[in-house]
């Protein structure tokens, strides 16, 4: 997912919200290409990131030539990348129920590719800021698992993130971002507001879930 034409698309739309009055308080809209989230989408009004669903494709005959095995391995956050098991084949092997297609390890090593045309797509983030005013910092958190990745205009992806803005501006007091909106009428309103489903999707299974309880992006029951 390349972030500009998804920029351009958006704010074609969103032009008139940005040179006028008509919002409550400031709306910051971001996107990453990835979960690594270099856009700090954690911590914006409204997110836009990249999401894989199939593992990275590995190349074995480049990733002995030209990367390094060991930094390899250990750029997985969650060790599901291991040596090879044919000593003779200098590459690695992928557990795929242990992958969750973030893509560091791609950042490492070239050859191991983790676009994919059909696996691709993108997911919206909603309720983070970072100022310290009114209320004390917010993550933003996963409202929209999966959209399809449609160049060149994302018509999925601006219609949602459009309908959010509409809804927000319509039901949002003064001054309020749309984090202290949500907190305020609460989850359950926005989403009926939106009229966005809310899915198992959005629950976060994770084993140690209960230690991030306040710390991560998703819902937690």
């Amino acid at each position: 997912t390349d972030s500009s034409p998804i920029v351009k698309a958006l704010m074609d739309e969103l032009y008139d919200y940005f040179i006028s009055m008509k919002l409550p308080a400031k709306l910051r809209v971001s996107l990453a290409c990835c979960i690594n989230m270099c856009g700090a989408v954690h911590c914006s009004d409204l997110a836009i990131v990249g999401v894989h669903t199939k593992i990275p494709k590995i190349d074995h005959e480049k990733l002995g030539a030209i990367c390094e095995i060991p930094t390899t391995i250990a750029s997985c956050p969650t060790g599901a990348i291991r040596r090879h098991p044919d000593k003779e084949v200098k590459s690695v092997v992928i557990r795929e129920d242990l992958c969750m297609y973030c893509g560091n390890c791609f950042t490492v090593c070239p050859a191991m590719p983790l676009a994919d045309g059909e696996g691709d797509g993108i997911a919206i983030y909603a309720g983070g800021k970072v100022s310290n005013a009114r209320k004390p910092p917010m993550f933003s958190r996963l409202i929209v698992p999966f959209l399809p990745n449609n160049p060149p205009r994302w018509p999925e992806v601006v219609e949602i993130i459009k309908k959010i803005v509409n809804v927000y501006a319509k039901n949002a007091r003064r001054y309020e971002r749309m984090g202290e909106w949500i907190e305020r009428v609460g989850w359950e309103t926005f989403f009926r507001l939106t009229e966005i489903p809310f899915t198992e999707q959005h629950i976060d299974d994770f084993t140690y879930a209960r230690e991030t309880w306040r710390t991560t992006t998703q819902f937690k029951w």
